[in-house]
């Protein structure tokens, strides 16, 4: 009893500094561009309670949250967020275990192949497991980007991704400011129409995710930044709106609990302006 105590005592100090290094993440910030050392400090506490709790779901969905910060804000080239990536998808597989475990335990058969609206009755039970299936699915929107979108959804990778981010929707579709939606509508937007693959991607549908994510968190700069794309590359007679709504992100002040992020969203606001001309 002993022993079981003290582990559970280390892990929770574990996870305890995970978080108090993550609420530091964009010190030593320039806008955008964030420091390694904070980031890589809660991915190591993260990473060290999640090697003593084998069937602990938190500090894995955590971990999946900050690798994916590290690839997006603190990796400079190509090759860095490959490997972070890379990392971040090792670490989906074995958080996806536990919840499958944990799944399975409540009845679930087979959790890869259940359908969609039956995995997310069950996790609802299930604390951290919609964080893990919505982090799961942005890791691998990521990676899919630096890989390239054409060969990542020739790999599948836009099936995992919308499996997932659309679990992440049916259990709580405000989770982390309407991410889950986020992460449906910016797939929708940028993913290759693939006969017999990816046929399913539509710019209406991005633009419908999008919108239903904005209404969650109405001065999100990520969002605002996707939707503004998606309604061009919808209908290039939407640009004006779209100029209206890039500029307004710009010119709001950041969220001081998104700092680094919001920052980064409004740089890809200005690039997107400069890349319409305008």
């Amino acid at each position: 009893m002993h022993v079981i105590a003290t582990i559970l005592l280390l892990a929770s100090v574990a996870l305890a500094e995970g978080d108090a290094h993550w609420l530091k993440r964009a010190e030593g910030s320039n806008r955008g561009r964030a420091a390694s050392a904070p980031i890589d400090a809660a991915i190591a506490a993260y990473q060290k309670d999640a090697s003593e709790r084998p069937d602990a779901i938190e500090p894995r969905w955590k971990l999946l949250r900050a690798l994916r910060f590290k690839g997006a804000y603190v990796a400079r080239t190509a090759e860095e967020k490959k490997a972070v990536y890379s990392r971040a998808k090792t670490a989906g597989e074995d958080a996806l275990r536990v919840v499958n475990r944990a799944l399975a335990a409540r009845g679930v058969r087979s959790p890869d192949k259940a359908g969609e609206n039956e995995i997310a009755k069950i996790a609802r039970q299930i604390p951290g497991a919609a964080e893990v299936y919505v982090w799961d699915a942005v890791n691998w929107g990521e990676w899919a980007l630096v890989y390239g979108r054409m060969a990542a959804a020739r790999q599948g990778a836009a099936d995992r991704i919308r499996r997932h981010a659309g679990i992440a929707h049916a259990i709580n579709p405000d989770l982390e400011g309407g991410t889950p939606a986020r992460v449906l509508g910016r797939l929708h937007d940028q993913t290759p129409r693939i006969p017999f693959i990816t046929g399913w991607a539509s710019q209406k549908e991005a633009i419908r995710f999008l919108r239903e994510s904005l209404k969650v968190d109405p001065a999100n700069k990520i969002t605002i930044v996707f939707l503004a794309e998606a309604l061009v590359a919808d209908d290039a007679g939407a640009k004006e709106k779209a100029v209206q709504m890039l500029r307004a992100a710009i010119a709001a002040p950041d969220d001081p609990d998104y700092r680094v992020e919001q920052a980064a969203a409004a740089d890809d606001a200005r690039a997107l302006l400069k890349r319409w001309g305008v």
